[in-house]
């Protein structure tokens, strides 16, 4: 039996995982809003050890993001990098997309321990601006800090990033 197009361009392999997650500088979250979905794009930071996938981001410490995720921590995210058209000459249908993205869903928690704080505005910045940066408790008194554990995630590729068949 054929494996299903887009089946074929899921990535399993570690380190290209990593290349994405390096890649990209927006992390684009759906929290669950009554009957709709709020997505909110914001910048981030992660760790992935042993295939266990968690994300960090920041903002201010009220406004409709918190409040709903404490109504509902269930969120699915979105994150993608190098979308660049492949030609498919003449035929339209073999056109497609140079491109990496990871999407999948998880629990959002609001972090309260400066300590902890600390520790992902650490990480978020070396994400972001690949430079290490310290935080005091005071710094991030006043900081809204969530984090996102992932419970599943696809990693998905058109022609960017090749993984071996």
């Amino acid at each position: 039996m054929a494996t299903p197009f887009a089946n074929r361009r899921f990535i399993t392999d570690e380190k290209i995982i990593r290349e994405v997650l390096e890649a990209c500088k927006i992390i684009h979250i759906g929290i669950q809003d009554g009957d709709g979905v709020y997505v909110v794009p914001t910048n981030y930071g992660y760790t992935y050890e042993d295939g266990k996938l968690t994300f960090f981001t920041h903002g201010a410490r009220s406004g409709r993001k918190w409040d709903l995720i404490q109504k509902n921590p269930h969120v699915g995210f979105e994150i993608d990098t190098g979308f660049q058209l492949v030609d498919g000459g003449e035929v339209p249908c073999n056109f497609s997309n140079a491109y990496g993205s990871i999407i999948g869903s998880g629990r959002m928690s609001v972090v309260e321990d400066n300590e902890e704080k600390c520790r992902i505005m650490t990480n978020l910045m070396k994400v972001q601006a690949d430079r290490d940066f310290s935080f005091t408790p005071a710094m991030v008194e006043s900081l809204g800090v969530a984090k996102i554990e992932v419970e599943e995630f696809k990693c998905k590729s058109g022609y960017l990033y090749k993984q071996k068949q």
